[in-house]
């Protein structure tokens, strides 16, 4: 009895944040490495941005991709946000944070299937890297334009342009990504 009144002391004289998770912050200009971007009619296309700000608990995405933008709001306490899939359908996503993982879990309704698709997000040790693991499964087999399965994009951070270069972040990226196929949809 004597040892859990001291327990219940010790609890109750540590800040009150003590036990708050800190929330990685996941904010800046990436720039997609992994998988490398398509050659079509003889070049390759420039590869996807992703834009971040993370201002608190709120995650605003913007990317970009093939000439088209879309920007997703994310709370990261969990509740939940509309905004708008890869092919323009409304999306119900919630987004929270494990550890030093954002998790974004999204339901899309599209004609005749619902998709589910899950994000897991991580920066690299030195915050160079994104890494997005998704799993995508839908309630029919096959649905038009929506990849399914597992696969993992790896983003390299975009460096601030370099004073005196002229050029917006010449020789300031870094190539040592990890790379991970994506499987078989």
């Amino acid at each position: 009895m004597r040892l859990s009144i001291k327990a219940a002391i010790v609890l109750l004289l540590l800040p009150s944040g003590a036990f708050a998770q800190e929330i990685p912050n996941f904010s800046g200009a990436w720039v997609l490495a992994w998988p490398e971007p398509d050659v079509r009619h003889g070049r390759k296309l420039s590869p996807a941005e992703l834009i971040v700000v993370q201002k608190g608990r709120i995650l605003r995405a913007t990317f970009t991709e093939h000439g088209k933008t879309r920007t997703s709001t994310y709370h990261l306490d969990g509740t939940e946000s509309k905004n708008l899939a890869a092919g323009g359908a409304p999306s119900k996503d919630t987004a929270t944070v494990q550890y030093a993982t954002l998790l974004i879990k999204s339901t899309v309704e599209v004609p005749k299937a619902t998709l589910q698709m899950e994000q897991k997000w991580q920066l690299s040790a030195d915050a160079r890297h994104l890494i997005v693991q998704i799993t995508a499964n839908a309630s029919s087999a096959a649905v038009p334009g929506f990849p399914l399965g597992s696969w993992e994009n790896v983003y390299n951070r975009k460096a601030a342009p370099e004073v005196g270069s002229g050029k917006p972040g010449v020789g300031s990226q870094k190539s040592g990504v990890r790379k991970t196929p994506p499987s078989s949809p």
